[in-house]
């Protein structure tokens, strides 16, 4: 374990019991193909009902409110910005995710592809991938909620 609080710790733990219980989490190795193909509901069910975070740099904040035609990747456990880098491997270690946008299941069509979920290589935490973005619509808010 590292220096990480155990409240990081308790909420990935939690998550992994949850999700595990109604599907394979696949191994971090698993490259991007061969992820499986998730629907919106598929993904809520495994979560519980909740939103997806993609965790943002505050550099990037206000770049997202049109969503973004990028491949993201998102969670659905929530961190504090020094605690994204531990769990979730992220580029650009020194940058902290200082802000979060809430992807919402419930608003993305069977035409947003979700793919996953995979163990983060090299940082233990779930990650889901949008291997073509999101858009606007998929947004729960239309901005970034701070995160401490």
């Amino acid at each position: 374990m590292t220096q990480d609080g155990t409240a990081s710790w308790l909420a990935t733990f939690l998550d992994l019991h949850m999700v595990q219980q109604l599907t394979v989490i696949v191994p971090p190795e698993t490259p991007d193909k061969d992820l499986p193909v998730k629907s919106p509901d598929d993904v809520l069910r495994e979560i519980g009902n909740r939103y997806l975070l993609h965790y943002v740099v505050a550099t990037k904040v206000g770049q997202f409110r049109n969503g973004s035609p990028d491949a993201s990747f998102v969670t659905p456990t929530p961190y504090s910005p020094e605690e994204t880098v531990r769990w979730l491997a992220t580029p650009r270690p020194t940058w902290p995710r200082t802000h979060v946008l809430l992807i919402d299941p419930r608003r993305m069509s069977d035409n947003d592809v979700i793919l996953g979920p995979r163990f983060v290589l090299a940082g233990g935490g779930i990650e889901y991938l949008l291997p073509n973005g999101f858009g606007p619509h998929a947004l729960a808010l239309r901005w970034e909620m701070e995160v401490r």
